[in-house]
């Protein structure tokens, strides 16, 4: 019966102009005369695949974006992004929510897809949950050619969640702590609430009930459908420090705060905002910023200038391209965090940050580290994974409180020699490189404690069998831990 379904399905695709887009099942691909590793010989991957031996270094054919790693990598994250608006406006047809499927697709030069094998996750799904989900799937591949063009196409495996299923409430307990709305209505204490969590509840705005409670410290006000931030949280909460509105539906120009010197943290996470409030300047005291999953148009310093005690800044994936110079006004910083953003380059004016001890730049698109960044002299922790680095500037040898730096994933191909002048050095990456000799300059790191090499050429199958494993004896009996 589920056979003649699916014969059914691949019937109706293609009597509907949508042969191009062949779908079927992995498990299925022997009776249909598909033969994946075939098309996996027709088709490059994505990127060439590396295949190591001491000394040198050999690789199978190119893949297809080899050349465009950072363009191909927002390309794929932009098709995932309206994959999961197609799915989410069209999930009611879904039989299941949360389906997790694995699909290899095949795509033509043109982006068009000639051949995607399911593999769905469960083994629950009947005959009739299957035609579904893999109906609505073939009307995506038909209407979504993949939109970076490529020479001789590609293919790729992954894995995707169809659909959302509702995530269960995380609940915060403790003395002084109330979770719900009918909590907060029958309590007879409201002067012992420091905090109110009302996160996960759908609400579209700040119910009245939370200003009952004059001593509130608290308020998480997570995930829910608010589309106002209204200034009578900071006027009518005399005691408010710590405030979360992370994953709602906040705008520009919706974020309102009276002037006070009361709040100390404030979570704006994941909302609808392209700059930061103006109205964030009011908060005198505010130390933590975070402002991450945001869509900025530009960084505007501006309402940060007078926070003399803002200390913390969150910019993770805020779709960043630059760095302005007045990052430098920000002098009170000691955490800075700017992963997965559009970096290409990094302004010097970050080495006027002097108390900063951490810096995150990790899933950029950086080709080199300033040498104003020596001027930290209490940096502790730099996390610079997953760029395009090659070397370290000679200036580094000013950072002398550095204690865990992390360079995996970069294109380095020889380890920097400047790694021997950091006296505080303890924990480095450089696993994910390109690197093709043992990097001896480790030998004279001396605070040493971890070292992270895997995923380079250098060793082959296998490091303990190759002829670097002398050296990886040697850093062992100096009580370095070595992951390879």
């Amino acid at each position: 019966m589920k056979s003649i379904l699916l014969c059914l399905l691949l019937l109706a695709l293609v009597n509907a102009g949508q042969a191009q887009d062949r779908i079927a099942l992995l498990r299925d691909t022997t009776r249909l005369g598909i033969s994946p590793y075939a098309l996996q010989q027709r088709y490059p991957s994505t990127h060439a695949r590396i295949t190591a031996r001491p000394g040198s270094m050999t690789s199978s054919k190119p893949g297809a974006f080899d050349n465009k790693g950072k363009q191909f990598l927002d390309t794929l994250n932009a098709v995932q992004q309206r994959f999961f608006r197609f799915i989410d406006a069209r999930k009611k047809r879904l039989p299941v929510l949360g389906l997790v499927v694995e699909t290899q697709e095949y795509v033509n030069a043109n982006g068009t897809y000639d051949q995607v094998l399911c593999h769905f996750l469960t083994d629950t799904l009947s005959s009739e949950q299957e035609l579904a989900c893999l109906t609505l799937l073939a009307e995506w591949y038909a209407a979504n050619p993949f939109p970076l063009k490529s020479k001789a196409g590609f293919w790729r495996q992954s894995h995707t969640q169809l659909g959302s299923t509702k995530q269960k409430r995380k609940i915060i307990r403790g003395p002084g702590t109330i979770n719900t709305l009918a909590a907060a209505r029958q309590t007879d204490r409201p002067d012992t609430v420091k905090v109110l969590a009302l996160n996960q509840l759908d609400l579209v705005s700040i119910p009245d009930i939370v200003y009952r409670f004059p001593n509130l410290e608290e308020l998480d006000l997570s995930t829910n459908q608010l589309t106002q931030l209204p200034a009578r949280l900071t006027s009518d909460l005399p005691r408010l420090r710590r405030l979360s509105v992370l994953r709602n539906d906040i705008p520009d120009d919706s974020v309102f705060f009276t002037k006070n010197k009361h709040l100390t943290a404030l979570n704006l996470q994941g909302n609808k905002l392209t700059r930061i409030p103006s109205s964030v300047q009011l908060n005198r005291k505010l130390e933590s910023l975070w402002m991450g999953n945001n869509n900025l148009s530009e960084l505007n310093t501006r309402p940060l200038h007078s926070l003399r005690r803002l200390n913390d800044l969150n910019l993770y994936n805020a779709g960043l391209s630059r760095i302005p110079t007045s990052i430098k006004r920000l002098r009170h910083l000691t955490v800075l965090d700017l992963y997965y953003n559009k970096l290409t380059t990094l302004p010097k004016q970050l080495g006027k940050l002097k108390r900063l001890d951490q810096l995150a730049l990790a899933y950029n698109d950086l080709t080199e580290l300033p040498p104003a960044l020596a001027k930290l002299k209490r940096l502790q922790q730099l996390y610079a994974h997953h760029n395009r680095i090659s070397q370290l500037p000679p200036a580094f040898t000013r950072l002398r409180n550095l204690q865990k730096l992390d360079l995996g994933n970069n294109w380095i191909t020889v380890a920097p020699p400047v790694l021997a002048s950091l006296p505080a050095l303890s924990d480095l990456d450089i696993a994910g490189n390109n690197l093709q000799e043992f990097p001896t300059v480790l030998f004279s790191i001396k605070p040493l404690k971890r070292v992270y090499l895997g995923s380079n050429p250098l060793f082959g199958q296998e490091a303990m069998s190759s002829p670097y494993a002398p050296q990886i004896r040697q850093l062992q009996a100096r009580q370095t831990e070595v992951f390879y």
